[in-house]
């Protein structure tokens, strides 16, 4: 009788143990989805974009960092190059296009052509997912 009592309990911890690892891997894509959730993360993306830029600024004689690429304006972020630097360690990515590129001047902000946009005559950093974003 013992061994029919041990044996539901083992049952009884394994389908919670695999109810819970199912529960684990589907709620976090539904929090992930929401619209508030992504525009938390667009909004925590820029806030450190537009920081760690003012203080790339302020330590090299405001001049932004080199804007002939993508490349090599991602590399001026995320290398120490001296005493300065890095200052993020990897381009955010905007979570309503997926994209974590940094296109240059060109058409204004909200075109979806990269993830973000900046101004190279003043230094605006923003979304470049849609125009109502490209706002904030």
């Amino acid at each position: 009788m013992r061994e029919n009592i041990r044996l539901s309990y083992i049952e009884l911890i394994s389908i919670a143990v695999v109810l819970s690892v199912a529960a684990l891997s589907v709620v976090p894509k539904f929090t992930e989805a929401t619209p508030e959730f992504r525009t938390c993360e667009l909004i925590d993306g820029l806030h450190q974009m537009r920081s760690q830029l003012d203080l790339y600024r302020v330590q090299h004689e405001n001049c932004l960092p080199p804007v002939n690429s993508f490349e090599s304006f991602k590399n001026a972020l995320t290398t120490k190059v001296g005493q300065y630097g890095p200052y993020v360690k990897e381009i955010p990515v905007n979570p309503f296009n997926n994209l974590n590129t940094v296109r240059f001047d060109g058409e204004p902000a909200g075109v979806d052509k990269a993830g973000w946009r900046i101004d190279t005559k003043t230094g605006l950093f923003q979304t470049d997912d849609s125009t109502a974003h490209a706002a904030l």
